[in-house]
This record gives C-alpha cells, sequence and structure tokens, in this order.
C-alpha cells in the first residue's frame, strides 16, 4: 500500500511537471499576450492569451521554448488640418465676393494593436521583448497620422464626407479606410472636436463661371490673334515686294526709266519735249 501510495505521489507529481512544462500560458501575465519561440518550430502562429488554454509538447524540451510577453496600450491620435478648397481665392475674387472657402478639421483617432498579429509582427519587425514592440507601436502610430493626413486633405474637398460628419460625430470613410491601410489595428473609431467647411454649391457654381469666363477670353484672344496674324501676313508680303522691287532696281537702273514712261512721267533728268 505505502508502495503505491508513493508511486502514485511519483506519477502525480510527474505529471504535474509536464503539465506545468507543456502550459504555454504560464509565465505570461493576466492581460498580456504571449509569443512562442523554438528552435524547433520556429515562432508559433497562435498567440497565448488569457482565456484560452493552451499545452504545447515541444516546451517539454529542454532549453528549445522562450516566450516573449507583451502588453499592448491603446493608441491616440489627434490630428488637425487646415486649408482652401482648390482655386478658392482665385474664384471668389473673379465674382467680386467675399466668401470665404476655407475648411477646418480637427479629429481625435483611437485604435489598439490586434492581439493576434503579434506572432507575424514578432517575425517580421524581430519583435522579441515590450520595448521592441513600444518602437514599432511608434513607428505605426506616425504611419497612421500620416496617412490619415492624406485621407482628410481629400475629405476636405468632399462634401458628402464632411457633411456626415455633422449628424455622425465621425467621418465612416476614413475609418474604413484606416482599417483597409492598417490591417493590425483594431477597435479604430473617429471623433470630430471641429469641423468648418465651406459653402460647396456655391463654390462649384462660381468655378464654372470662372471657366467659362476663361472660354470667353480665350475665344477673344483668339480672334484678336488672328486678325494680328493676316496684318503681320499681309506687311511681310509687301516688305518682300518692296525688297525685291529695291534689288531689281538696283541691278538694273535703266527700269527707273521705262517705269516712269510707263506712268506717263519723264524720267528725271529727262527734257520734256
Amino acid at each position: 500500500m505505502k508502495k503505491l501510495l508513493i508511486t502514485l505521489v511519483v506519477l502525480l507529481t510527474a505529471g504535474g511537471a509536464v503539465f506545468f512544462l507543456g502550459w504555454a500560458q504560464f509565465g505570461v501575465a493576466p492581460g498580456s499576450w504571449g509569443v512562442l519561440r523554438s528552435k524547433t518550430h520556429g515562432i508559433d502562429r497562435e498567440v497565448i492569451r488569457e482565456g484560452r488554454f493552451r499545452w504545447v509538447w515541444y516546451k517539454l524540451i529542454p532549453t528549445n521554448v522562450s516566450t516573449s510577453v507583451f502588453t499592448i496600450s491603446g493608441i491616440a491620435i489627434p490630428i488637425e488640418i487646415s486649408g482652401t478648397l482648390p482655386s478658392g481665392d482665385v474664384y471668389s475674387a473673379v465674382a467680386g465676393l467675399k466668401t470665404d472657402f476655407s475648411y477646418h478639421l480637427s479629429v481625435s483617432l483611437s485604435c489598439r494593436l490586434r492581439g493576434e498579429s503579434l506572432p507575424a509582427l514578432a517575425e517580421r519587425e524581430n519583435l522579441l521583448g515590450q520595448e521592441d514592440l513600444d518602437r514599432y507601436i511608434t513607428r505605426l502610430t506616425k504611419e497612421i497620422e500620416n496617412h490619415a493626413r492624406i485621407l482628410l486633405w481629400a475629405y476636405g474637398e468632399n462634401e458628402g464626407a464632411l457633411k456626415e460628419s455633422q449628424t455622425t460625430g465621425t467621418i465612416r470613410a476614413l475609418e474604413m479606410d484606416l482599417q483597409r491601410a492598417f490591417p493590425d489595428i483594431e477597435n479604430l473609431s473617429c471623433t470630430v472636436k471641429t469641423l468648418r467647411f465651406p459653402d460647396f454649391i456655391l463654390y462649384e457654381e462660381v468655378r464654372r463661371l470662372y471657366r467659362d469666363y476663361l472660354a470667353a477670353q480665350r475665344g477673344s484672344l483668339q480672334g484678336e490673334t488672328a486678325a494680328l496674324a493676316v496684318e503681320a501676313i499681309r506687311e511681310r508680303r509687301r516688305l518682300d515686294e518692296l525688297t525685291n522691287y529695291g534689288e531689281l532696281l538696283t541691278k538694273y537702273p535703266m527700269l527707273l526709266r521705262y517705269l516712269a514712261l510707263e506712268k506717263g512721267f519723264p524720267p528725271a533728268g529727262d527734257q520734256i519735249p
């Protein structure tokens, strides 16, 4: 009986040791994420997370597996842009209006890195620990901000994207475009803090009038240019004729006498009979 108890204790102890050695979550604190690296299997594609039990047999091999533990914090990005609709100042000046075609946007973006993306990121970006992840998130934040600014500049010239935000308090197009551009982020939201945009209907009307004005000016200039060109051609031909006459008379001065007689005038120096 005593031997049986000892054997049972040994088996339980060995089983417990095997269980803990292969338990993937062991060493990963609640709220954190773990990425397994092994000499035999490389980076495990399934992230280690709280509430999801995993047992990995190759953790039993001594020194074969190391676990990188990461904590993911939220990302907040304030963005503010100002601009003027293309040629807005020119249009309003030509139309004699004192209309401001400028716009101003102030938004706040919030998101976080997807925990499930950590294994692929750890392999691609060589993330070995929290410091590596923090540096990557700093770079990612800047990339998101730059891309969002480019999109917001475009939305600043789009009536629909801006008007929607008046009622929703967000810019859905921006959220969808950013999510497509950065699939490794989640819980992305855009909150509009300040929004001022011009009268797009008036802008389009003034722009049409300006284009009509340019077309009329172009037509007028083309007519004047054509008339000047015809006159220049005539003057050039007359000048060429005079030049040819001058060369001919210089070469044959006797022609002056014949020309004078042809016109009914005596040549200079002759006596009139």
